[in-house]
């Protein structure tokens, strides 16, 4: 994935150690696997920067600090954190390491920018219910830089912030070096369920079923704005997604900026709209295959404990 992304147009790769950013183990790489990719993207004259982006309990934040002193040894980038706590301990162990902030704090206003510039916090990843105007505003002020995601999910919370999959079935799983990673809640280590994805009925008012959200986007009439208001960084998620879809992806949004770097506006001939749409159902068939996967495991792992929880 690191070299099909890079090939397609990628100026930067996004990984996870296994056990640190919010994806089942098998969407995060081993110690070994992060160097290979910061190998090849060095080789290529890319970034590689490493989610670190969980809630830490005490008893793992000697072995997370650990394997960030090895990452940064390897000349891994950049890594995204979320807790200002282990911000402003990494920052004081590693004062040249150059930190972003994840898109689950949720930092929506001038004075959490300002909060967490002063932690250390160079990147922040803002979320995506913030309006254009609200972005303008805060890209004018210039206080540290910002990343915006142009392909992810929308949440019914802020991204990041649900915590409904671990009421649902949270259960613990530690490694060799002490990480649990808390299968159920992704905001400590382990993979989402889903549940929002499940069918509800709304008891006491109006009959409804269906799913609370959750779902994708891809910005693409907006991203000449973006452009214009010189935003630092765009962002794309999927690192879930087959090879094929992420490539396309990733080479659709870097034609896309190409030719309106080079002042053309393609946003509304049909040929963009039809591939967009394209991407869209390609994307929505595999999301929607990976979520019924995981809402079974739930149940049968639930089924085999005798409750929701364990």
């Amino acid at each position: 994935m690191v070299d099909r992304v890079i090939a397609a147009g990628a100026d930067a790769v996004y990984a996870g150690p296994k056990g640190w950013s919010r994806r089942r183990s098998a969407y995060e790489l081993s110690d070994e696997e992060i160097k290979t990719a910061r190998e090849i993207t060095r080789a290529k004259g890319k970034q590689l920067r490493l989610a670190f982006n969980t809630l830490p309990a005490n008893s793992e934040l000697a072995s997370g600090l650990k394997k960030i002193e090895r990452y940064l040894g390897w000349g891994v980038d950049s890594l995204v954190l979320t807790d200002p706590g282990f911000i402003r301990e990494v920052k004081k162990r590693f004062p040249g390491a150059d930190l972003h902030l994840s898109v689950g704090a949720s930092a929506m206003n001038r004075e959490e920018f300002r909060f967490y510039r002063d932690l250390g916090i160079s990147m922040i990843t803002v979320p995506t219910e913030l309006t254009l105007e609200e972005l303008s505003s805060l890209k004018a002020e210039n206080i540290c830089g910002m990343e915006i995601l142009i392909h992810a999910n929308r949440d019914f919370t802020y991204l990041g912030r649900c915590t409904m999959s671990s009421y649902f079935r949270q259960h613990k799983k530690i490694d060799e070096t002490g990480k649990n990673h808390f299968p159920g809640s992704p905001n400590r280590g382990g993979l989402c369920y889903r549940v929002c994805k499940s069918l509800w009925h709304l008891e006491g008012g109006e009959d409804r079923e269906g799913d609370l959200g959750n779902h994708g986007f891809f910005l693409f009439e907006e991203i000449p704005d973006y452009l214009r208001l010189n935003i630092d960084c765009l962002k794309i998620q999927g690192r879930e997604y087959s090879l094929d879809l992420i490539s396309a992806i990733v080479a659709f949004y870097r034609e896309l900026i190409d030719e309106l770097r080079a002042g053309e506006n393609p946003t509304a001939e049909p040929a963009w709209q039809a591939r967009l749409q394209n991407l869209t159902a390609r994307r929505d068939e595999e999301r929607n295959s990976r979520t019924q996967a995981l809402l079974e495991e739930s149940r049968q792992e639930a089924a085999l404990t005798g409750g929701n929880r364990a």
